[in-house]
């Protein structure tokens, strides 16, 4: 994947987590709306899964840009955005069994 594709990526994970994250502030500190949000239990562990997964790629890119800077060689570029890739994969399958612990579905 070029690196403008990675980048662009980057700033719509942005923007979803904005999103995502006002749903999720909107249901457990709204009285009246967060009602409406979290009655459908699949929808919200959607939002939340959505959630997750942009923010951790969000933020294991931004790592990876700085990893990227301090090293810039192109055989360490490489083992670094596998390195954070596999690392990333790991840290979302583990959070998404803590959703799903946390919201009653497992």
């Amino acid at each position: 994947m070029r690196e403008s594709t990675k980048m662009l990526l980057h700033y719509i994970t942005g923007i979803i987590i904005i999103i995502t994250g006002l749903l999720h502030l909107l249901a457990n500190n709204e009285p009246t709306i967060g009602k409406i949000i979290t009655s459908n239990a699949y929808l919200y562990l959607m939002n939340m899964a959505l959630f997750l997964g942009a923010l951790l790629y969000h933020a294991f890119n931004g790592v990876r840009v700085i990893l990227i800077e301090l090293v810039p060689d192109a055989c360490w570029t490489k083992l670094i955005g596998w390195a954070i890739l596999l690392i990333g994969i790991a840290t979302y399958i583990v959070g998404f069994q803590v959703l799903l612990l946390a919201l009653g579905f497992a």
